[in-house]
């Protein structure tokens, strides 16, 4: 039992010695196990290359629209107009008859005059017969007669106001008789001279007007012919013109729409290859981080083994000190004896000179090989005394 606790003791003084190296080794695991999985932890924040990706779409204000002439239409020139050749007709000269007042007749009845000689005189008569009346009639101091006188003298003179008057509705009704007459024979006249002129001038007219009127068709039908010959023209030209624009229009077209798809599919490639490349550059950003990840969990793995040996080594170490304490090793690594130790010491070293010393005896040597051999002063002298007696 007691050399069982020795040998703890002896363990747990080498312990003491390793302790600081153990100590600091297994700080300096923990130390990197952090270190490590701060970075393991750093590394687990997985950056996701694909959200911010970049997709290249097409922009369309890149896009080549093809472009496109119109065909120009021919131009057609106004329509040639047909030059209508007229003619004057001729018309029947009337103009040497004489009408109206220039045949001679007038009205013998325009110029009746009303004859008032005498109504003059009656009226005079009148107006001295009414004087010496009333002068009579004054000298006979009569005055009542002279309203009578008056009265008649007015009466006389009315009578020769309708006489006048008779003969004015008189001379207006012969006028008009004669106005009347002088009418029927103008118009007799007039009607008669112009049956003579028509006849004879529409005889010549319509010879005259004949002539012209062919003249004026041969005219209009050259003429017609001309105009549509001259436009028949114009319309052919006008086609060709058309047919000759329509098929340039069409090549020019044809050829913007080649380039134009041309550039289109240039753009849309450039745009596929940028989208590709952006998609491999993000998923070898991805495995690139994920291997890292997997290399700091390997660093991760070796660091956590290297600081499990160091707890464990210095586990083990410190339970071979706390077996030693157990045992009596001081915190320094010393041991203080207890009595009964020291007791069984000096007894000890008694027992081993008597033994060395015997031995000593047995060989003939000194006492002092008692003390040489350890067996403490104590022994040494009983050796030498035993050694002593067995001498012959």
């Amino acid at each position: 039992m007691g050399q069982k606790k020795k040998r703890n003791r002896a363990a747990g003084r080498i312990a003491l010695e390793s302790q600081e190296g153990l100590q600091q080794a297994q700080q300096a695991a923990q130390d990197l196990y952090d270190q490590d999985i701060a970075a393991l932890r750093e590394a687990s924040n997985v950056t996701d290359f694909y959200a911010g990706l970049d997709f290249s779409a097409i922009d369309p204000t890149q896009m080549q629209l093809a472009q496109t002439e119109r065909a120009q239409l021919g131009t057609l020139g106004p329509a040639a107009q047909m030059s209508a050749q007229g003619y004057d007709a001729m018309t029947t000269d009337i103009a040497g008859l004489q009408r109206g007042a220039d045949s001679g007749l007038s009205n013998v009845f325009n110029n009746l005059q009303v004859s008032t000689a005498g109504a003059d005189l009656a009226a005079q008569e009148a107006d001295q017969s009414l004087a010496a009346s009333q002068e009579a009639m004054m000298m006979m101091g009569g005055g009542g007669g002279a309203t009578a006188l008056a009265s008649q003298a007015a009466k006389s003179k009315a009578g020769i106001a309708a006489d006048i008057d008779r003969q004015v509705k008189q001379n207006e009704m012969m006028r008009a008789q004669g106005e009347q007459s002088l009418q029927r024979d103008l118009l007799a006249q007039n009607n008669l001279a112009s049956q003579f002129d028509l006849g004879q001038a529409q005889a010549n007219v319509a010879a005259q007007n004949q002539a012209a009127q062919f003249t004026a068709q041969a005219k209009n039908q050259a003429s017609q012919f001309n105009a549509q010959s001259k436009n028949q023209f114009a319309l052919s030209q006008f086609g060709a013109e058309n047919q000759m624009n329509q098929f340039n229009a069409n090549a020019s077209n044809n050829a913007f729409a080649q380039q134009a798809n041309a550039v289109n599919n240039a753009i849309a490639q450039n745009a596929q290859m940028q989208n590709q490349f952006n998609l491999a550059q993000a998923e070898g950003q991805s495995q690139a981080e994920s291997n890292r990840y997997d290399a700091l969990m390997g660093i991760a793995e070796i660091s956590t083994g290297q600081l499990n040996d160091a707890d464990r080594a210095a586990g083990e170490n410190q339970a071979v000190i706390d077996q030693a304490r157990m045992s009596g090793m001081n915190k320094d690594g010393s041991y203080t004896k207890k009595w009964w130790e020291k007791a069984g010491n000096v007894a000890g070293k008694v027992l081993g000179g008597v033994a060395i010393g015997t031995l000593g005896a047995m060989t003939g040597g000194a006492g002092l090989l008692g003390a040489a051999m350890g067996g403490g002063a104590y022994g040494g002298i009983a050796g030498g005394i035993l050694g002593a007696a067995k001498k012959p």
